[in-house]
């Protein structure tokens, strides 16, 4: 019988909380972005509550730095062209999702393989990470899911209306 590797209780290295802090804040800029862009009052709420969401993170996660003794994580951000390109309306609002959905799962599976590398006084914070990004992914594919239906989903100024009643030509 094989013993299996014992978890490790490494915590957090500067590299990884560079790492989240700078998606972090990417996130922070491109949810509030959105959220002042978009005409569709519920899709602009919901990205206004995500960037509240990150920044509550990128506060977090400069508490985990500060109790480590890190100081101050740089980042740099990068220019992503798909952030361009969604705020520039050259992707349409279906590609948009997808690209939230992905990143957003992307980064809920990052953070699983810190948790599972990590000690546990990072747990709490990795868990609480994990489970915003597990529900920005719902809320994201709620979203997608109307813009198969019109594809002009994410700019109706009607979206309440749209909701109750449906399309016209339904």
């Amino acid at each position: 019988m094989t013993a299996a590797a014992p978890a490790s209780t490494q915590p957090l290295t500067e590299q990884q909380l560079g790492l989240l802090f700078q998606y972090t804040v990417e996130a922070y800029k491109t949810f509030e972005k959105l959220a002042e862009s978009l005409p569709n009052p519920m899709t602009a709420t919901m990205f206004k509550q995500f960037a509240v969401d990150e920044r509550r993170n990128r506060d977090l996660l400069e508490m985990k730095i500060a109790a480590v003794g890190s100081g101050k994580v740089r980042t740099t951000l990068g220019g992503d062209s798909y952030f361009q390109d969604m705020l520039e309306g050259r992707l349409s609002y279906r590609e948009q999702g997808e690209f939230l959905i992905l990143r957003e799962r992307t980064m809920e599976k990052k953070l699983g393989e810190f948790v599972r590398s990590s000690g546990m006084s990072d747990r709490n914070l990795l868990l609480y990470l994990i489970a915003v990004k597990r529900a920005h992914a719902v809320e994201l594919e709620r979203e997608l899911e109307l813009t198969k239906l019109d594809a002009d989903w994410f700019k109706r100024e009607d979206a309440e209306w749209r909701i109750v009643h449906g399309s016209k030509s339904e």
